[in-house]
């Protein structure tokens, strides 16, 4: 992988990073980290590995680790800090201790709050990790509101192929060993306050389908809380399957709040036609 690929993480952004071997993750890591310190972005490292090797491993490849940490813009943790209470795994806990995290940094002043979750504490043998595939989808609501993003480890070596791919279609985006220089998150979203709603912006597939899934329910369950309708921006989607056509189709027909989709290309008008729905506002014939 090019080391370079991680500057293109912004804030909003959650990523599957999956690896076979220790250069692998440090170079990911590395660069991460370099990007969020010259942002002024807060860094969140959690890792069941220890602290001052972490920090060994960040200063001989060019980060000034120690600074970072004497200043506080990065802080190191262990899962048990931010995922796991008295050894369990509460996905709805963690989901508010990131808002709370969130609040600490744009209280700090930084311009971003940079996680990193090596995700090695989640392997079978951790009571109550079973909820991981549906923690990474709803986590995404999180990271919706534009100010976190998150670089999730996953090392294939303590992890069978079958869960992975489950868990990487909780993830808007992935990177994995062979990821090139031209490497762009697969799917952004956004959520937009006028109109208030959410943005689309890459491509929706099975890769990403859970991700998309959790995010649509959130913003409309928030909604139906008010009498707004729900704006989803599909303008800068440059593709989208049929199951994702689908759950475009099935939040526009949920009640309360009113749903109205725009920005629709001429391709994905085509296929939610072909699938019974409705042109959507901003189509082409």
């Amino acid at each position: 992988m090019d080391p370079s690929v991680v500057d293109r993480i912004r804030p909003g952004d959650h990523v599957c990073w999956t690896f076979d071997d220790e250069h692998q993750r440090l170079a990911a890591i590395t660069g991460y980290v370099k990007a969020g310190a010259g942002a002024n972005q807060k860094i969140l490292y959690l890792s069941d590995a220890s602290p001052d090797l972490l920090l060994r491993e960040l200063t001989d490849n060019g980060v000034d680790a120690w600074r970072l940490v004497r200043t506080g813009q990065l802080q190191m943790g262990h899962p048990r800090d931010g995922y796991l209470t008295n050894g369990l795994f509460d996905p709805m806990v963690v989901l508010d201790d990131w808002q709370r995290e969130i609040a600490v940094a744009r209280g700090g002043g930084y311009t971003a709050l940079r996680l990193i979750g090596d995700m090695s504490w989640a392997r079978a043998d951790v009571v109550g990790a079973d909820p991981l595939h549906w923690y990474e989808a709803q986590v995404n609501r999180v990271f919706a509101d534009g100010y976190a993003m998150a670089l999730c480890l996953y090392d294939r070596r303590l992890f069978d192929q079958v869960s992975l791919l489950r868990v990487s279609a909780a993830h808007p985006s992935r990177m994995e060993p062979g990821t090139d220089w031209n490497w762009r998150p697969l799917l952004r979203m956004e959520r937009t306050g006028e109109p208030p709603g959410l943005r689309l912006i890459g491509e929706a597939d099975a890769s990403n389908r859970d991700a998309l899934a959790a995010t649509l329910a959130d913003v409309i369950d928030d909604m139906s809380r008010s009498d707004a309708t729900v704006t989803l921006d599909v303008a800068g989607l440059r593709f989208a399957d049929a199951g994702a056509a689908r759950l475009l189709m099935g939040a526009a027909t949920t009640a309360p709040p009113k749903v109205r989709i725009t920005g629709c290309s001429v391709p994905l008008a085509k296929l939610m036609r072909l699938l019974g729905g409705e042109p959507c506002a901003g189509a082409v014939a």
